[in-house]
């Protein structure tokens, strides 16, 4: 899944790139979601594209959008 829409999931109101920010800010201000993403060994910060596993993730951690 791409990480803007993801982010466009969770906030639907914004620009596809104000949500992405949006986005990234939330999974930074969890400290647990940061240490879970980077146990996978996958990038998240830069990547466009998210794996399904990494989508899972945030979504444990943030709810379903």
């Amino acid at each position: 899944m791409k990480r803007r829409e993801l982010a466009s999931m969770y906030f639907p109101g914004k620009s596809p790139r104000e949500a992405v920010r949006s986005l990234l800010g939330w999974i930074h201000n969890c400290p647990d979601l940061v240490a879970a993403l980077e146990a996978l060994g996958l990038p998240y910060k830069n990547r466009r594209e998210l794996t399904v596993r990494q989508v899972r993730i945030i979504m444990e951690y943030l709810g379903d959008p």
